[in-house]
């Protein structure tokens, strides 16, 4: 895509977050919000904190399986790369953090970029189904819901499914050799979506890491003092990563307390509980693994792992990580995370 396309939609989508964001904002009570804050049960939150490395290392023990039976990463060694990846993408434009875990990958263990990608793409997919198995119930369980809710929700599964079938039927069909080996090598790299076994692992180890998030949402929600039902907790979850689809901010910021607002203000929860539930809950998805990240991956979260050594293939320029000859590929929705990847052509 253009340059210039690409930061002109960039702009268009932080300026349609920020004047959302604005109308939900512009009537806060901001000393009720500073005291929902100063209020807010701390061991929730600590709860809260635990449960997001619990979804990382769900995260990195999918990345395992998709990796699977032609690369072998211990799922100790994905769990670092994946902290790294999100706290990058926390502090780099464009969430870069998929960037660095694609290099990481290459450079510490051999795995070819184009595969990389393919299962960078195939686990937001698989996150995507795995979403719209928690989130179909939930118009029957919450009443009161607008109908377009139901809408957004049986389009996003449609989308999902359709991009599964087309995936799976193209993996059977297309061939590692012959033109345009980078797409073919991209397109079999997805191989666990023709595997039935490790299809149903990868999707099981995923809907545990839903849940866990669940129990992320449900916690900070009970430490700013807002009851709500399990299923109220899967439309928050749904609709922030909505929100957090396409990026805009480095970490999400404003998107994902768009999403946690809208969805909220369809459970009649006051502005300002909502967006202290949103602020504590985003600020739980960055510190703690922006201060782990950095503890034990300083240099690949700064891409300086490697600079110096003469190290062949990818290297990264200092404080973002970049690949050669990449061409981005926008990922399905997926969990506050990363959603661009580079696919580069394959050497010479």
């Amino acid at each position: 895509m253009n340059r210039r396309l690409t930061i002109a939609l960039r702009v268009l989508a932080i300026a349609a977050v920020a004047v959302a964001l604005w109308w939900f904002v512009r009537t806060i009570n901001f000393a009720d919000l500073g005291t929902a804050l100063r209020t807010a049960k701390a061991w929730p939150l600590v709860l809260a904190a635990a449960l997001n490395f619990v979804c990382l290392w769900g995260k990195a023990a999918c990345w395992r399986i998709m990796l699977a039976p032609r690369h072998h990463v211990s799922t100790l060694r994905l769990f670092r790369y994946t902290i790294a990846a999100f706290a990058a993408s926390a502090i780099a434009p464009a969430r870069a953090g998929e960037v660095l875990r694609v290099w990481a990958l290459k450079r510490r263990d051999g795995v070819p970029v184009a595969e990389t990608a393919a299962v960078a793409v195939a686990e937001k997919l698989l996150d995507a189904i795995s979403m719209m198995f928690l989130i179909a119930p939930v118009p029957w369980l919450l009443s009161g819901l607008p109908r377009w809710v139901s809408v957004a929700i049986a389009t996003c599964g449609a989308v999902a499914f359709a991009a599964f079938a087309v995936l799976w039927f193209a993996i059977g069909k297309i061939r590692p050799t012959g033109s345009f080996p980078a797409i073919r090598r991209f397109i079999n790299g997805m191989h666990v979506l023709r595997s039935p076994r490790r299809l149903l692992g990868s999707l099981g180890v995923l809907m545990i890491v839903w849940a866990a998030d669940l129990g992320e949402i449900m916690s900070v929600l009970y430490a700013v003092d807002v009851h709500l039902p399990v299923a109220a907790g899967i439309l928050i979850l749904f609709s922030l990563n909505l929100t957090i689809m396409i990026p805009s901010t480095p970490a999400s910021v404003g998107a994902l307390e768009l999403g946690a607002l809208a969805a909220l203000e369809l459970l009649h929860v006051g502005h300002e509980q909502a967006l202290a539930f949103a602020l504590l809950y985003h600020m739980l998805q960055i510190i703690p693994l922006l201060a782990v990240g950095l503890l034990f991956e300083l240099r690949l979260v700064l891409g300086r792992d490697g600079q110096g050594r003469g190290d062949p293939g990818l290297t990264p320029p200092v404080g973002l990580p970049t690949v050669p000859a990449a061409t981005r590929i926008a990922e399905p929705a997926a969990r506050g995370g990363d959603d661009v990847v580079a696919v580069p052509h394959p050497p010479p």
